[in-house]
């Protein structure tokens, strides 16, 4: 029997990798993000992107989508205005596409308007929009076709990324950042007139994850305790804004082996499998039962057992032990999911996580 194995959320849609290297998404398809070969319309329950076999990752950006197959190529589809498919052209696609020139990758990921590839050797790959600087090569160049090398950063071991910044964690635990410089709720204190294009978080040693979400961040230490900064929700933080990383009481969250970045919340799944929340909840996708945007973690109620977590623009997903997939918050556009392929007007909001496809909904 195959089942789901890892989830990705974009905007208003999600996708998932099954254990037989078949990507299925679903939600909105206003972009061609879903891989089918047309565009526009809600899909609720997942229809299977064309062309993709032996996948292991995905990433899903704003309306484009990165997949990483076994071999360690990389294959992209949907808006590609400013080359962010990597396929040599600035034309969209509605099936996946080869992107040109990369093999040993072993790490993707797509954000709104441009992509990243992490290689064997450590090197970073980036191609699409390059607005403030964000693809970490020469400001002149206004877009990229095709992938090309990031200099000067290190060993790189992991990658993140928004639409406004790259951080790329090094093998010696460090956090380099390179994008928007006048971003200071996820770079610090910086001195706008600093001229170096890559900079070193302070505070942060001995990570070994990163996540970025529109403008926060969250970081994950070896020993199983987590960092965070940036600004939530404008109205939650106002006073309180963090600049700099902030580590999180033990009392309140330790033991976390996973962490992930919607737009505006923040999610980790703890060494038992719980899962916990905090940040905006407007559309419910803290998964506490509540609308209220929460400063510090809360549980996430009835779910345990993750292996797969992933925020979106208003909606997160997870994937279970079992293979089974479960959601909830904005499910206007059928990016939760829905197993008869129906969204109704009272799921439009979900606020506590429903298995939305079990572990037999494949095959």
């Amino acid at each position: 029997m195959r089942k789901a194995v890892q989830v990705s959320c974009g905007d208003n849609y999600t996708l998932a990798v099954l254990s037989d290297g078949s990507v299925w998404a679903w939600g909105s398809n206003w972009n061609g993000e879903l891989g089918i070969g047309e565009k526009g319309g809600i899909f609720a329950t997942p229809v299977r992107v064309k062309g993709l076999e032996d996948i292991v990752m995905v990433s899903a950006g704003k309306d484009h989508n990165l997949a990483l197959r076994r071999d360690g190529t990389v294959w992209a589809w949907g808006r590609n205005e400013g080359g962010q498919l990597g396929d040599g052209t600035r034309e969209s696609k509605l099936v996946p596409v080869q992107v040109k020139g990369l093999k040993d990758v072993v790490m993707v990921a797509a954000a709104e308007g441009h992509s990243l590839a992490l290689k064997r050797d450590g090197t970073i790959w980036v191609w699409g929009f390059n607005s403030d600087g964000v693809l970490g090569l020469n400001e002149i160049v206004t877009h990229c076709e095709v992938p090309l090398k990031v200099e000067g950063l290190g060993e790189i071991v992991s990658i993140a990324t928004n639409r406004y910044l790259v951080f790329a964690l090094r093998k010696d635990g460090r956090i380099v950042a390179w994008g928007k410089r006048w971003h200071k709720h996820l770079c610090g204190d910086i001195d706008l007139w600093d001229k170096r294009k890559f900079i070193i978080i302070d505070k942060l040693e001995d990570i070994v994850a990163i996540a970025l979400g529109e403008n926060h961040a969250v970081a994950l230490r070896q020993d199983g305790r987590v960092l965070t900064w940036g600004v939530f929700e404008y109205d939650l933080w106002r006073e309180n804004e963090r600049i700099f990383p902030v580590l999180i009481e033990r009392e309140l969250l330790e033991d976390v082996r996973m962490i992930a970045a919607g737009y505006k919340h923040a999610l980790v799944v703890k060494g038992d499998g719980s899962v916990w929340a905090w940040g905006m909840n407007r559309r419910g996708q803290l998964g506490d039962g509540t609308v209220v945007s929460k400063v510090f973690p809360v549980r996430v109620g009835g779910i345990e057992g993750v292996v797969s977590i992933s925020g979106g623009g208003w909606h997160t997903v997870a994937v279970k032990e079992d293979g089974s997939i479960w959601g909830w918050g904005f499910n206007y556009f059928g990016q939760v999911g829905s197993r008869d392929g129906v969204v109704r007007e009272e799921n439009y909001v979900i606020t506590t996580p429903i298995e939305v496809f079990d572990k037999s909904f494949f095959g």
